[in-house]
């Protein structure tokens, strides 16, 4: 008997079976909406998957995740029934931890993805210290529109807003909470995407990265700040696809360059 949709995984129509998954996990206060373009400037060989936290859009109505990792595990569950084709994880801002939180738990069952891609995050264990999710609406709306760099959000809009500042504060609750163990390693490559304008994310936290894998990690630079893939969109997909069609190559075959 076929397992119903996953509410966490939205996936787009395929024209054919795909040669990889993309799976695309948002920043805080994010949804799967956030990658809606992405599926027409891809490949049409790689399938994009975009992850659905609770608390927006179809998911308004549910009860929000007690923990990041919490989260991961139940975003691996769902995954796991998609073994069939390689996996990529990319996971922007929050969504970086828990990429790299569902690729450990991926690899714990041996069905470890291809690749994991991190984007505009520390790594795990130089998670800055924060507690906005604590004060406060107005100190999330202003760290929301700073690091919007002043650009329209859904939030402006006072009846949206109600809707969906308990979701926003439930994310940043996750990731100030999150601690990184720096002994818990992934043994697969690692990509690093970043803004070269990025304040919430300096070059040391960046590199950083390279302690949580034990293959190669490789390093991008994009101009911009810490949504630097709005504005790059075209830029950054290119440099996914190249990653993606590089599966199976050898490690040492990626190496860091900028656009």
């Amino acid at each position: 008997m076929r397992k119903p949709p996953s509410a966490w995984l939205r996936r787009y129509p395929q024209s054919r079976p795909p040669r990889c998954r993309l799976v695309c996990l948002p920043h805080a206060g994010g949804s799967a909406s956030f990658f809606n373009d992405w599926r027409d400037q891809l490949p049409a060989d790689i399938e994009l998957i975009s992850v659905q936290y609770p608390g927006r859009e179809e998911r308004l109505g549910e009860t929000w995740p007690g923990s990041l990792e919490w989260m991961a595990g139940t975003i691996t569950r769902a995954l796991s029934d998609l073994a069939d084709r390689p996996l990529v994880l990319f996971g922007h801002s929050m969504g970086a931890a828990v990429a790299f939180e569902v690729a450990l738990r991926l690899q714990q069952q041996g069905s470890a993805p291809q690749r994991l891609i991190v984007s505009a995050h520390p790594a795990p264990h130089r998670q800055r210290h924060s507690e906005l999710h604590l004060g406060p609406d107005a100190g999330l709306l202003a760290d929301v529109r700073r690091l919007s760099d002043g650009q329209p959000s859904p939030l402006d809009d006072p009846a949206l807003r109600e809707l969906y500042l308990p979701a926003l504060r439930n994310d940043y609750r996750l990731i100030e909470s999150y601690r990184g163990d720096a002994s818990r390693t992934l043994d697969l490559p690692l990509s690093v995407c970043l803004g070269a304008q990025d304040r919430e994310v300096d070059h040391d936290e960046a590199y950083a990265w390279a302690e949580s894998s034990r293959q190669v990690t490789d390093f991008q630079t994009f101009p911009g700040g810490h949504f630097y893939l709005r504005q790059q969109q075209a830029e950054v997909l290119r440099h996914l696809t190249r990653l993606l069609a590089s599966l199976g190559e050898p490690a040492w075959q990626c190496w860091p360059s900028t656009p």
